[in-house]
């Protein structure tokens, strides 16, 4: 391993750096920072020296990111701006104002449907709630929040449905039909809507009952009354993992709008007439923290059908 001292790397040099490799230019990032165009080169070359790598390509017209400076660039940008985060958290946390809620949501939600909109809106009208989102599979956040380590979750309806938890209230909001997610060359991807009937001769793509044996309920549940089983043929281990198994024009999976299609260019979903989803935003009874209850408010005037 190549020996570099890093005592002597600051994070004011790493975020000089950061904002030159944005600007792709010296003289606005030396604008943006208040210094002189020298003295930001000066700067620079520093920490090249200090680092042993070279971060930029340099021409008369332009400045460029190596690849290692590529790398650098992608690993510190976010972290910068964590601690940025942090150190003006820590200033609320001086000043007494230790307001925050713990968010968690389903990794397989599309945040653009409902939560970011939801926590905007929320920021904009509560500025001095701090709001912390962890984003993880249904049975994970559901553990959060009985572990009193979230104080909200928002989940999918079947994974709440039917079961006593104790301290937890929960509601059902942006009700919705299921769909049915399959590839475009799918022959039911010729239709605008389809019936459960219509899944009859598909094969099924489902989270394994090991995971989340509500998915697989839900499944029997919806074919059930039109008197046929859903023909399983392949078993995944989390909702983002559905879309990656779509493999032939048989294949399909359940979901509804809120879903995230990491593939959505290859497929369409369709909604499912006469079916029902939705998502579920839950919270412990016993959490007395008044904010909490304005986030929930919040959110049923949004959201409550």
């Amino acid at each position: 391993m190549h020996n570099v001292d890093i005592r002597n790397v600051s994070i004011g040099q790493m975020q000089y750096f950061v904002k030159v490799a944005e600007y792709r230019n010296i003289t606005k990032a030396a604008k943006f920072f208040n210094l002189s165009q020298p003295t930001l080169s000066k700067k620079l070359q520093s920490l090249e020296s200090q680092l042993d790598l070279q971060l930029f390509f340099r021409d008369k017209n332009k400045i460029t990111l190596t690849p290692v400076g590529r790398y650098l660039y992608d690993a510190w940008k976010d972290g910068l701006q964590h601690i940025e985060d942090e150190i003006q958290y820590a200033h609320v946390l001086q000043t007494g104002q230790t307001k925050s809620l713990v968010i968690g949501c389903l990794d397989s939600f599309s945040p653009d449907c409902f939560l970011l909109p939801l926590m905007n809106f929320f920021r904009a009208n509560h500025p001095d709630v701090r709001l912390r989102l962890e984003s993880d599979a249904a049975w994970d956040i559901r553990r959060m929040l009985i572990q009193k380590e979230a104080d909200i979750i928002f989940s999918i309806y079947y994974d709440f449905d039917q079961k006593e938890l104790e301290h937890i209230s929960w509601q059902k909001l942006g009700k919705t039909p299921h769909c049915a997610c399959m590839k475009k060359t799918n022959p039911l991807a010729k239709k605008d809507v389809l019936s459960v009937e219509d899944l009859r001769q598909s094969d099924f793509i489902c989270i394994s009952p090991q995971y989340l044996p509500e998915y697989v309920k839900m499944l029997h549940e919806l074919c059930s009354p039109f008197g046929f089983s859903p023909n399983i043929t392949n078993y995944v281990s989390s909702a983002n993992s559905l879309t990656l198994n779509i493999q032939t024009d048989r294949d399909i999976f359940v979901c509804d709008k809120y879903y995230a299609d990491l593939n959505s260019k290859e497929h369409r979903k369709i909604p499912i007439a006469g079916t029902e989803s939705g998502f579920v935003m839950a919270w412990r009874n016993d959490n007395d923290k008044p904010y909490l209850q304005k986030f929930i408010n919040t959110t049923l005037s949004l959201y409550e059908q």
